[in-house]
């Protein structure tokens, strides 16, 4: 095994991997949480691996994942071992392939099977394919994904069918209390590893990035002009925007592919297998892609808009800052889409503010913050006030000349852009020694 590892570029394990392996090879049941591209694939492959009797042509672990491409992901992942495991045999079972073919092939059991909660069902409960009697674990992998989509009466069914009591291990890049109730049913072991409180790894800095009301297709545009990512994923909450987004790149002969639910089967696994291969600087994606893919080098993530249910925010995020590299988070809004940013905040998601320009990305010292607005509702300063009054004077003629008026509100006008860029120096300011004193005081520390 460590052979293997090495040979992989597997060296040092990771936080979740040097908790999980150890349980897992003494074959306790756990729940794991864990930011996405924390290392939670290798941390159930691993112990598997080492445990299975190859000298026995009988199915003896099943890894459950919710979509064909993450199972087909895991059992990329799983079949370099088998250089080192010779008598080791992995089968995938997903819909992209027909029922008969996932099931030819199988009068010598593999010891592992990587599969979809449906076509696991298909052949292993419906058509009886293999013997379960045998199976001594069962993954659940990204468990809350899972529970989203109603994949749990499939999981049951498998779960009956296995004669004893397996080792379940259960890994999730959130676990709210919903989730928890289902896995009682599967885990009797209390221990639960959390990776920390953050569902992003915190190597990914958030931007939210004002766009000042500039079509989106033309604020991507200018954005990857002044950025120029070395690989970026574009996320949009629409299918149809996946698809308005890729043309407006496409025709101006932007490096770019898209991925979304759209896609044929033969279309999905070519687009995953081209990412993969770095063929393209940019992707255009639904949410689909936003789960447990891994997508190597991805330095920006684009959020073209936020989706409904934000806790997809975080996966958009985590396909960037994977396994210790930094990353970087962009959400374009304007001022009439601020609510979901807020809420994003609130649950503290620590943004930073930008504003996009025709020609740079510069720092918003306002934010989210209600911009400041003159009226004549509102009161003057007595310095204000007084120069309100000059610039009116100064601006009336003795004779009555076209456009008088209009040129009388522009000069007065001038006198409060004067004072909002005083307002904003003194936000910049305050914010500067701010950051200057909390400096300070870690020093001191």
């Amino acid at each position: 095994m460590i052979d293997s590892l090495n040979k992989q570029g597997y060296v040092e394990p990771s936080p979740i991997q040097t908790s999980i392996i150890p349980r897992a090879l003494r074959g306790q049941s756990l729940i794991a949480q864990s930011p996405t591209g924390s290392g939670k694939t290798h941390s159930y492959l691993i112990p598997i691996i080492d445990k299975v009797d190859q000298n026995l042509p009988r199915l003896q672990a099943i890894i459950v994942c919710p979509s064909r491409e993450l199972a087909r992901q895991v059992y990329e992942f799983a079949r370099p071992f088998q250089k080192h495991f010779q008598k080791l045999k992995i089968r995938l079972f997903t819909s992209e392939s027909d029922k008969s073919e996932n099931q030819s092939g199988l009068s010598e059991a593999p010891q592992i099977v990587i599969g979809t909660p449906g076509r696991l069902k298909d052949i292993l409960i419906d058509e009886y394919a293999l013997n379960l009697h045998g199976v001594k674990t069962l993954v659940l992998d990204e468990a809350d994904m899972l529970m989203e989509l109603g994949y749990f009466d499939d999981i049951d069914a498998i779960y009956q069918t296995i004669g004893s009591e397996p080792q379940v291990m259960v890994f999730s890049a959130t676990l709210n209390e919903g989730l928890k109730e289902k896995l009682h049913h599967y885990i009797k072991s209390n221990f639960t590893f959390e990776g920390g409180d953050n569902m992003t790894a915190t190597e990914v800095k958030h931007h939210l990035v004002d766009i000042k009301h500039v079509g989106p297709y033309e604020a991507l545009k200018r954005f990857l002009k002044i950025r120029n990512p070395y690989l970026c994923i574009v996320f949009c909450s629409k299918k149809e925007d996946v698809r308005k987004t890729y043309d407006a790149l496409k025709d101006e002969n932007y490096p770019v592919t898209m991925f979304s639910g759209d896609l044929s089967t033969r279309e999905r696994r070519a687009a995953i297998r081209l990412i993969k291969e770095n063929r393209y600087q940019i992707i255009v994606s639904s949410d689909l892609l936003s789960r447990g893919i891994d997508i190597q080098d991805v330095t920006d993530v684009v959020s073209m808009d936020l989706p409904s249910d934000l806790e997809y925010y975080h996966h958009r995020a985590g396909r960037t800052g994977r396994f210790g590299k930094s990353g970087d988070s962009w959400v374009f809004y304007n001022s009439d889409s601020t609510k979901r940013p807020l809420l994003l905040m609130k649950d503290g998601v620590p943004f930073d503010f930008m504003t996009l320009r025709s020609e740079s990305i510069t720092v918003d010292p306002v934010g989210l913050a209600p911009k400041k607005k003159f009226s004549k509702k509102k009161e003057f300063s007595e310095e204000e006030a007084k120069e309100v009054k000059i610039a009116k004077a100064n601006s009336r003629t003795k004779t009555v000349k076209p456009a008088y008026k209009k040129k009388m509100r522009w000069e007065v006008e001038k006198v409060k852009n004067r004072y909002r860029r005083k307002a904003i120096q003194k936000s910049i300011n305050r914010s500067r020694a701010r950051k200057l004193a909390e400096s300070a005081r870690k020093n001191d520390d």
